[in-house]
């Protein structure tokens, strides 16, 4: 029982039946990964999918010459690894966990046979995948032509979650966003500093807070060739 409640608390199956995500409960594992483990590596044949419950995770490609370009940082509620799970074909990048991380695991053998039996399923996968290409897609688009300033804004916007308290939270590391924005580290640090001088964020060890949106524009557009 207490399995079934934190499956379906996930957002991601928020629209599945009820019956459905009992059947889920009945082939699905909860497994832990410290900072720094991998879920899967590129390349890797595909074995499984994984929805978060807890923590973070990095979807990164990694280059000849062992550069981690970072694609998404995947949050709880998301899930990681489903392009595998249409085309069959080895994972096209890595997924190493951010922080502690907790997640749902379901091999492409038990997805193959839910499906067959709970079609929405398929509907539910599809959409995510959507939602992850779109993302990928307008994340390219904001990147092309902007300067560094509009290049973190841009990032900083596309990440933030809103908590209950009402703030607005960037729980991503000067290095996490760099990745994402094709940046230096160092030049990132710059325009965050630039930024929290302003008054448009607040900076900690491990997260951006967002302050002032009129403020952050006001940023881009003052800091031309940045």
């Amino acid at each position: 029982m207490q399995s079934h409640v934190r499956i379906s608390s996930l957002a991601a199956f928020a629209t599945l039946p009820r019956e459905a995500v009992a059947d889920l409960v009945t082939v699905m594992s909860l497994r832990s990964y410290r900072r720094g483990s991998h879920l899967f590596q590129q390349g890797e044949e595909p074995h499984a999918v994984w929805f978060l419950e807890t923590g973070r995770v990095k979807w990164f490609k990694t280059s000849e010459d062992g550069q981690e370009q970072i694609l998404q940082i995947v949050n709880p509620g998301e899930a990681v690894g489903l392009v595998a799970l249409l085309d069959r074909k080895p994972y096209v990048a890595s997924a190493k966990a951010a922080d502690d991380t907790t997640a749902w695991t379901l091999s492409i053998t038990d997805y193959d046979a839910m499906v067959m039996r709970h079609p929405q399923l398929a509907l539910l996968v599809m959409r995510q995948l959507g939602d992850g290409v779109r993302w990928l897609l307008e994340h390219v688009h904001s990147m092309q032509n902007r300067t560094a300033h509009e290049r973190v804004v841009s990032v900083l916007m596309r990440r933030v979650q809103v908590h209950e308290s009402g703030e607005r939270v960037v729980a991503m590391t000067h290095q996490e966003i760099a990745s994402l924005a094709g940046m230096a580290r160092e030049t990132v640090s710059r325009v965050l500093s630039d930024l929290q001088r302003r008054g448009a964020v607040r900076l900690t060890r491990s997260k951006v807070i967002l302050l002032d949106s009129e403020r952050l524009a006001v940023g881009e557009k003052s800091a031309v060739g940045v």
